[in-house]
C-alpha cells in the first residue's frame, strides 16, 4: 500500500556528482523515490517503465543534450504535462533560457542551486502530482459507480423484460424456445416442459434432441445448418415425443435474431398439428381406397357382366335348341340339364353378392343349433364329390385326432365357406387330389374350442406377389384367372367375413406355384356336453338326379289363389303345384287378387310383391284389413332379411324367394295348409343344390 502511494522522480546527469547532489536534495522528501539516468536515451528507455511525477534534466550531455531529451519525453503523450526542470551551470543567458521553455520546461535551475528552493519547488510538482493523482482516482471512482449503475438498472430492465418475454411465452398455447448463435439451446417455455415432461436443465444443451422422432431430428438439424449458412428462416414438420411416450407432429418455425446484419441468436415455435396430419392421412387414404374401389367395382361389373352373360347364354342358347320340333328326347334332356345347372350358377352369382352386401353393411345374422358333424360332411362329400369325379380328381376327407359328433354352429354359413374354399380348390387342380382334413382344437372356457379344417389341393399354387390380393372383394390374383377358370372373386373374401362372423377365420397356410396350396378355415364353436367324439366318417353317395318325383296327391283338393303380374311365373308355378296335385287360380295384379281373395275360397293365398297398380305389400295388408285369416306367402325375388321382416309386418304369414325351387315351394305350401311335409323334405335332401341356404329363412 505503501508503495502505491509513492511519486517517481527522474534525475538525468551525465555526471556522477550531480546525481548525488540531487540525491541528497531529494533524500529528505516523503512519497519521493529517485530514479537515475546518466543520458538522454537512458532517460527515454525508462519513461514505459515508471510514472514519474517530477523530471530534472541536466542541460549538458552527450549525444542527446537536456533539451532534445526534454523535446522526446514531450512526445510522448504519458508525459506531456508532467514538470520538466532543468538544473545546469552554464549557458545562462536568456536564449537558453528561452530554449528550455519552449522545449516543455516549467523551471530552469542554475547551478550552484539552494538546496532549500529546489527541494521546495520540486515539494510543490509532487504535491500537485499525489493531487491529480488522487482527482483522477476519485474520477475514476465516480466513473465506475456511474457505470456500476447504468450497467446495474439495464440488468433491471432486461431481467423485467425477460420476466415478461417469458410470462408471455408461457402464455401462447405453443412450444416457444431460444438457442444461441450456435445453436445450443437455452430455453424453453413451460408448454415443453408440460408436453415433453423434461425440466429446463434437462432440455437445455442438446438435452432436448432426445425428444425429436430420430429421422426427424435429422432432417431438422440439416435444415438448420442451411438456415445457419444463408441467415434465412425455415420451417418443418417434426415429430415430439410427449411425456406418456406418444410422438405427435408439431410444425415447427425457426427465425433467425439478427443485430447489426450478424445472428445473435435463433427463435422457435412448435405447434401441435397431429390431429390435421392424421385428418390429412386419412384423407389420402380415403381418396386412394376411394380410387382402388372404383377400379374394383368396374373391374367387378365388367367380371359380373361376364359371369351373368356366360350362363345366361347357355340359357338362351340351349332354350333355342329345345323350340326345335326335330330335337331327340336325349338332346332335349341334355337341354334341360344345362340349362338347370346354368340357372343355379347364376343363383350362386346372386346369392354371393347379396351375402357380401350383409357382411359389409353388418346386417349378417348367425344362427346357433345343433349340428351332427358327420351328416354335414357326408353331403358336402356327395356333392363335392360329383365335381371331382368329372375332373378326375380324388376327394378325400380325414379326420386328425378325434373331434365332437354334435357342435353348436350356423350349419349353413360352414356350408357356405367350406364350399367356396373347396370349390376353388377343385376349380384350380386339374389333376391329384384334394383333401379336407378336420381336427378340434380345445379352448379354455368348458365345452368350447375351435374347429379346424385344412383344404390341401395340388393345383396351380399362388405366386407371393399376388397373396395379398387373395382375400380382396371383387378381384382376383390374375386377370387371366377370370378368363381360364371363371368366378367372381368374391368366394374366398366372403368366406373369411362369413368365418370371422363366426369366430374364426380363413387364411392361406403355404402355397407353391406349380405344387398346390392349403387353406385352413377355422369355426368357433362349442359342443354339448354329453357329445360323443368320433375319429372317421362314412360318407353316402349323391343322386345325380335332377328331378326328383312328388306323389300327385300330395296337394290334392288344395285351392292356391297365385297373384303374381308375370305370366311366365304363372306358368311355371301352376305346373309345379298341378304337378303335386293342387287346384291353382291367378290374378294378375294387387287389385285383382284382393277382389278374389275376399270373394273366392282358398287354402293360401301366393303374393307377388312386385306388381303394378297396387304392390303385394299393399295387397296383403289391405286383405288383413278386412280380417282375411288365410295363410299368405309373400312371392319375391328381394332374399334380404329386411324384406323378409317387411312382408311379415304387413301380414305375410311366409316369405320365399324367387327363383322357385319346385319341391321347396310343394314342401312349405303343405306344411303351412296340411301341416306335414315329411315326405317332401325326404326328396329335398336327395335333390342336388347349388346352396344349403333354405330360401324360406333367407
Amino acid at each position: 500500500m505503501v508503495e502505491k502511494k509513492l511519486v517517481d522522480v527522474l534525475i538525468v546527469d551525465d555526471r556522477e556528482d550531480g546525481l548525488i547532489a540531487l540525491e541528497a536534495v531529494l533524500f529528505d522528501l516523503k512519497n519521493v523515490r529517485v530514479v537515475r539516468a546518466r543520458s538522454g536515451n537512458e532517460a527515454i528507455s525508462l519513461l514505459p517503465l515508471y510514472d514519474f511525477g517530477v523530471i530534472l534534466l541536466d542541460v549538458q550531455m552527450p549525444i542527446l543534450d537536456g533539451f532534445e531529451t526534454a523535446e522526446i519525453i514531450r512526445q510522448t503523450p504519458k508525459y506531456k504535462l508532467t514538470p520538466i526542470i532543468f538544473v545546469t551551470a552554464i549557458n545562462k543567458d536568456d536564449q537558453y533560457i528561452y530554449r528550455g521553455y519552449a522545449a516543455g520546461a516549467v523551471d530552469y535551475i542554475f547551478k550552484p542551486f539552494e538546496p532549500q528552493i529546489l527541494r521546495s519547488k520540486v515539494s510543490i510538482f509532487i504535491e500537485l502530482f499525489l493531487k491529480s493523482r488522487q482527482l483522477e482516482a476519485q474520477s475514476e471512482i465516480i466513473r465506475e459507480s456511474e457505470r456500476r449503475e447504468r450497467y446495474l438498472r439495464l440488468a433491471e430492465l432486461e431481467v423485467e423484460s425477460l420476466k415478461r418475454y417469458r410470462s408471455l411465452a408461457d402464455a401462447i398455447p405453443h412450444i416457444v424456445w431460444k438457442s444461441k448463435v450456435d445453436g445450443t439451446l437455452d430455453y424453453f417455455n413451460k408448454v415443453w416442459t408440460d408436453f415433453t415432461g423434461l425440466t429446463q436443465e434437462q432440455s437445455v444443451g442438446s438435452g432436448w434432441q432426445d425428444s425429436i422422432e430420430p429421422d426427424d431430428l435429422k432432417d431438422f438439424l440439416k435444415a438448420w445448418i442451411q438456415a445457419m449458412l444463408s441467415k434465412q428462416s425455415f420451417q418443418i414438420e417434426t415429430r415430439i415425443r410427449r411425456h406418456d411416450g406418444e410422438y405427435r407432429w408439431h410444425w415447427m418455425r425457426v427465425v433467425p435474431e439478427i443485430r447489426h446484419e450478424d445472428i445473435v441468436a435463433w427463435l422457435g415455435t412448435c405447434t401441435d398439428i397431429h390431429d390435421r396430419k392424421l385428418s390429412e392421412v386419412s384423407l389420402i387414404e380415403a381418396q386412394r381406397a376411394a380410387v382402388t374401389a372404383n377400379k374394383a367395382k368396374t373391374n367387378f361389373l365388367a367380371n359380373m357382366s361376364h359371369e351373368i352373360r356366360t350362363p345366361m347364354g347357355a340359357i338362351l342358347g340351349f332354350t333355342e335348341l329345345m323350340q326345335n320340333p326335330l330335337q331327340s328326347e336325349e338332346d332335349r334332356n341334355h337341354c334341360i340339364t344345362t340349362i338347370r345347372r346354368s340357372g343355379q350358377q347364376l343363383l350362386t352369382i346372386i346369392d354371393e353378392i347379396l351375402d357380401i352386401s350383409k357382411v359389409e353393411s353388418g346386417r349378417l345374422e348367425i344362427e346357433k343349433i345343433d349340428i351332427k358333424l358327420a351328416s354335414l360332411l357326408s353331403d358336402l362329400h356327395s356333392l363335392l364329390n360329383i365335381q371331382t369325379e368329372r375332373k378326375g380328381l380324388n376327394l378325400n376327407f380325414e379326420i386328425s385326432g378325434a373331434v365332437p359328433e354334435h357342435i353348436c354352429s350356423d350349419p349353413t354359413r360352414i356350408r357356405q365357406i367350406l364350399m367356396n374354399v373347396i370349390g376353388n380348390a377343385i376349380k384350380f387342380t386339374t389333376k391329384g387330389a384334394i383333401t379336407l382334413r378336420v381336427s378340434w382344437i380345445d379352448q379354455d372356457a368348458s365345452n368350447a374350442g375351435t374347429l379346424k379344417f385344412e383344404v390341401i389341393d395340388t393345383g396351380v399354387g399362388i405366386a407371393n406377389d399376388q397373396v395379398q390380393r387373395l382375400f380382396q372383394p371383387f378381384m382376383q390374383v390374375d386377370s387371366s384367372t377370370t378368363r381360364k377358370f371363371g368366378g367372381t372373386g368374391l368366394g374366398l373374401a366372403l368366406s373369411r367375413k362369413l368365418a370371422q362372423a363366426l369366430g374364426g377365420d380363413v387364411r392361406l397356410e403355404a402355397t407353391e406355384p406349380g405344387a398346390g396350396s392349403t387353406f385352413v378355415v377355422e369355426v368357433g364353436t362349442t359342443h354339448p356336453a354329453s357329445t360323443a367324439w368320433t375319429s372317421q366318417f362314412n360318407y353316402q353317395s349323391a343322386s345325380t338326379s335332377n328331378y326328383s318325383e312328388v306323389s300327385p296327391d300330395y296337394l290334392k283338393n288344395i285351392n292356391i289363389l297365385l297373384v303374381d303380374d308375370a305370366p311366365e311365373n304363372q306358368t311355371v308355378i301352376s305346373l309345379f303345384l298341378n304337378s303335386a296335385g293342387a287346384n291353382v287360380d291367378f290374378a294378375d295384379n294387387g287389385e285383382e287378387g284382393v277382389r278374389k281373395a275376399l270373394a273366392g275360397k282358398y287354402d293360401i293365398v301366393l303374393m307377388d310383391i312386385q306388381m303394378p297398380l297396387l304392390d303385394g305389400y299393399q295387397a296383403t295388408a289391405r286383405l288383413r284389413e278386412h280380417g282375411y285369416s288365410i295363410p299368405i306367402i309373400a312371392l319375391t325375388a328381394h332374399a334380404l332379411k329386411e324384406e323378409r321382416d317387411r312382408c311379415l309386418r304387413v301380414g305375410c304369414t311366409d316369405h320365399f324367394t324367387k327363383p322357385i325351387d319346385r319341391l321347396k315351394l310343394i314342401s312349405l305350401v303343405g306344411k303351412i295348409v296340411l301341416g306335414n311335409s315329411t315326405s317332401v323334405q325326404s326328396a329335398i335332401s336327395a335333390l342336388p343344390s347349388h346352396s344349403f341356404s333354405n330360401p324360406i329363412d333367407n
